[in-house]
């Protein structure tokens, strides 16, 4: 029989108690990797994917900066304040794309866009909301065979129309009171996923409208096809001449890569004097983030932009004035 007391069993690093203050600083690590992961979407889906959120990585940066300071961690309180500026420079990228100038004797064009969410029964209040703003144009999105009959106020107002309403929540419908020259619908990606395409003529001169709604690039194969049907639009609209107006729902951010390469491919632009990083979508989650666009080309500007109220859609109306 051994006379030796039995050592004591040395503490596994998984059963080390963590502090308050050491969780908080692994959050904050976490914030402020997101944060640059976010900036290498051109390298890998997954990057682009957590780019969207710059709303929220500035409001953690400035909570990281204020912890970092009260722990008194240089090292932190730098990384912060540089991520800190690093989100609001690419937000505030997005606060003024166009100069503000008074219009002169031009009335401006009104366009309006809107996910109605096919799950949504309050379609009253929102074809009531349609014929209140009284657009020029009206692109809604998801209104799939369950809103046939709530549009017919809608068809009545306008002369022109194309209804695409059996593809469930990928389905469109555009009105406008403008001279319709002719209308297609245009199918992307492996999923043929419609988007509709006005000729119109805008005080004499063609305009063409481009109504989208863009899958949400939530794994490899839907992040390829996303970026699939940006470039065959912006192939699209490269080869129209005049004035263009692409609008709908992106499911993507002004900041994010699919964004940069439809921009950079099509010669669409914001040039919206208003601020374009106001959220459209999930307004009552903390996810909220703008995903509901108008891209112009061919020297028109957004003269004043308007995000709805709400109507029962995760997502809301998005009204703008464009003026040459």
């Amino acid at each position: 029989m051994s006379d030796e007391a039995p050592s004591a069993d040395k503490p596994s690093v998984l059963k080390m108690p963590v502090s308050f203050g050491g969780i908080c600083e692994i959050i904050a690590v976490l914030a402020l990797a997101f944060t640059w992961l976010g900036s290498l979407g051109r390298y890998h889906w997954t990057f682009d994917l957590v780019s969207h959120f710059r709303l929220q990585y500035l409001v953690a940066c400035a909570g990281v900066l204020v912890f970092a300071l009260f722990r008194r961690r240089s090292w932190m309180v730098f990384a912060a304040l540089i991520s800190l500026l690093w989100n609001a420079q690419i937000i505030h990228a997005f606060h003024q794309t166009a100069e503000r100038i008074e219009a002169k004797g031009e009335k401006p064009l009104r366009v309006m866009i809107f996910n109605v969410l096919t799950q949504n029964h309050n379609h009253v209040a929102v074809i009531e909301q349609v014929l209140r703003v009284d657009a020029d144009i009206v692109c809604l999105l998801e209104t799939d065979e369950t809103w046939r009959l709530s549009l017919e106020p809608l068809r009545v107002r306008y002369p022109h129309r194309v209804e695409q309403l059996d593809d469930g929540p990928f389905s469109i419908a555009c009105y406008t009171r403008l001279s319709l020259k002719s209308s297609e619908v245009r199918r992307f990606t492996v999923w043929g996923l419609p988007s509709v395409l006005l000729n119109l003529d805008h005080l004499g001169a063609p305009l063409t409208f481009i109504g989208i709604h863009a899958d949400a690039p939530l794994g490899r194969l839907k992040a390829q096809e996303w970026r699939s049907q940006f470039t065959q639009m912006g192939s699209i609209v490269a080869g129209i001449g005049g004035e263009v107006i692409v609008a709908g729902d992106f499911n993507a951010t002004p900041w994010c890569e699919g964004m940069r390469l439809l921009c950079e491919k099509s010669g669409l632009q914001f040039r919206s004097v208003d601020p374009v990083w106001p959220p459209t979508w999930g307004l009552n989650l903390p996810v909220m983030i703008p995903i509901d666009h108008v891209l112009v080309k061919g020297g028109l500007r957004v003269q004043k932009r308007e995000v709805g109220p709400d109507l029962g859609s995760d997502h809301r109306s998005v009204v703008v004035e464009i003026t040459r």
